[in-house]
């Protein structure tokens, strides 16, 4: 039983860090160039490269439904055993942009069955390295799964996609993904 606490408690202390070094490296010790540098699409990219696979990226917090979750990189199967995954090789969550956006697949379970309760205009917060962002549903897809491409599942700036229906036992028939914008600060 101890072990299950351990894990969120070291996913916690792995973010802790990064939001640490994401801090260190936006102080004045850095250059400015190499600041402007960091924001542009290539830092991006190797950004996502630095995160290893199951490392911890982001929390997802939607509040009307009252349901955090850790979202860690990658979509194998042991990292959705363990919470949300970021889909390697979009933006990182907390980067994305709308030339550049960041998809997360949400698994079964209390963040699955969230997503797919998702309304146009519910609000959902991430907490990222880059800090805590905010974000509105624009538009919610359900799309059947044998023409669903995860790789053109996103329709905004961050997509989330699970199963639809959250409930269906087995193979679910369907995916839903649902697409989030940033809400001014």
């Amino acid at each position: 039983m101890k072990t299950r606490k351990l894990g969120p408690a070291l996913a916690c202390l792995g973010l802790g860090c990064a939001m640490l070094f994401s801090a260190a490296f936006a102080g004045t010790g850095v250059p400015k160039e190499q600041r402007s540098a960091a924001k542009s699409p290539s830092a991006s990219a190797r950004a996502i490269a630095r995160v290893a696979d199951g490392g911890m990226v982001a929390t997802i917090h939607v509040p009307r439904l009252s349901v955090e979750a850790p979202v860690y990189e990658g979509i194998g199967a042991r990292t959705l055993a363990r919470g949300a995954g970021h889909v390697p090789g979009t933006s990182l969550p907390g980067n994305e942009r709308d030339d550049a956006p960041s998809v997360i697949a949400i698994p079964r379970g209390d963040c699955g069955d969230a997503v797919a309760s998702l309304r146009l205009n519910d609000r959902v917060r991430l907490a990222t390295p880059s800090g805590l962002r905010g974000y509105r549903v624009i538009r919610r897809r359900v799309v059947e799964r044998e023409r669903f491409d995860l790789a053109s599942a996103s329709g905004g700036p961050l997509t989330l996609v699970t199963i639809y229906p959250s409930d269906s036992p087995g193979p679910a028939p369907m995916r839903i993904a649902v697409s989030l914008e940033p809400m001014e600060p």
